[in-house]
């Protein structure tokens, strides 16, 4: 079946690419594989981080243990060759799911102890000017060969943030919006120690749209945590993110076709 759908990806990605717009073009995909490449999208997560949550890096450069085992790739600006998009990848067997960054704020070791091939995606960032959705998109779109076909991805597993500190009404309003999910888009997994969002002061209509993030997540089937995990380091909530890899496998054609759109 994975052959088959990997074939029929081939022929509509290469057809899909004859007649991409100027926009879409505007980016160039890579797979980083080199030490001095890695500290360069630890210095733009950095970046982007510090900007977005208000928290400093020593210097200037966010990494961790993770980062040595993981797969990492870039999206690029085709004419300035800036790192416009970025996210990792690791492909994990159930039992060894208590080492994954997941793990540190939600319950999963034991929930899914018993899968085969799971991947977890981190660390996704993206460059302000860049957050309209259409750069994530192509990021997407690059990162499923190597998630379907050459790890043979069964689940897809991960977290998705919104700041917390001066976003308190949008964090409240998108936290509400997740619980009335469909159950379909609902995922039991709990958090180590879950957080609820207090009902703001104040707040504008802008304030009740859903991250683009998790919007692209939610138009992929993803399935989003209930809970809430408060990561005081980062002071964001977080939500952990499932996506079963056969489905996403099957619709990925018509997905495609979605969020490139998007």
């Amino acid at each position: 079946m994975l052959d088959k759908l990997k074939n029929q990806y081939l022929q509509n990605f290469t057809l899909g690419s004859q007649k991409k717009n100027a926009k879409s073009s505007a980016y160039k995909f890579e797979w980083i594989e080199d030490l001095k490449s890695l500290q360069e999208i630890q210095r733009f997560r950095a970046a982007q981080f510090s900007a977005q949550y208000g928290i400093e890096f020593a210097e200037g450069l966010d990494q961790d243990l993770y980062d040595f085992g993981c797969e990492h790739a870039v999206l690029r600006d085709k004419w300035s060759n800036e790192i416009v998009a970025y996210t990792r990848l690791k492909l994990f067997q159930g039992r060894e799911l208590a080492r994954s960054y997941s793990q540190q704020e939600f319950k999963i070791a034991d929930q899914f102890s018993t899968l085969s091939n799971v991947v977890e995606i981190g660390r996704t960032c993206v460059h302000p000017r860049y957050r309209s959705g259409k750069a994530l998109s192509v990021l997407w779109l690059n990162l499923m060969p190597k998630i379907l076909w050459e790890m043979r991805a069964k689940h897809i597993i991960g977290c998705v943030s919104i700041r917390l500190q001066g976003n308190e009404a949008r964090a409240f309003y998108t936290h509400q919006h997740i619980k009335k999910l469909p159950e379909a888009c609902r995922s039991e997994t709990q958090a180590q120690q879950a957080y609820e969002p207090t009902y703001p002061q104040f707040s504008f209509q802008q304030d009740e749209r859903i991250p683009k993030l998790f919007d692209v997540y939610l138009k992929m089937g993803a399935q989003l945590s209930q809970q809430a995990y408060h990561d005081e380091a980062f002071n964001c909530l977080d939500y952990f993110v499932y996506l079963d890899g056969s489905k996403l496998a099957k619709d990925f054609i018509l997905q495609k076709k979605i969020i490139t759109k998007s």
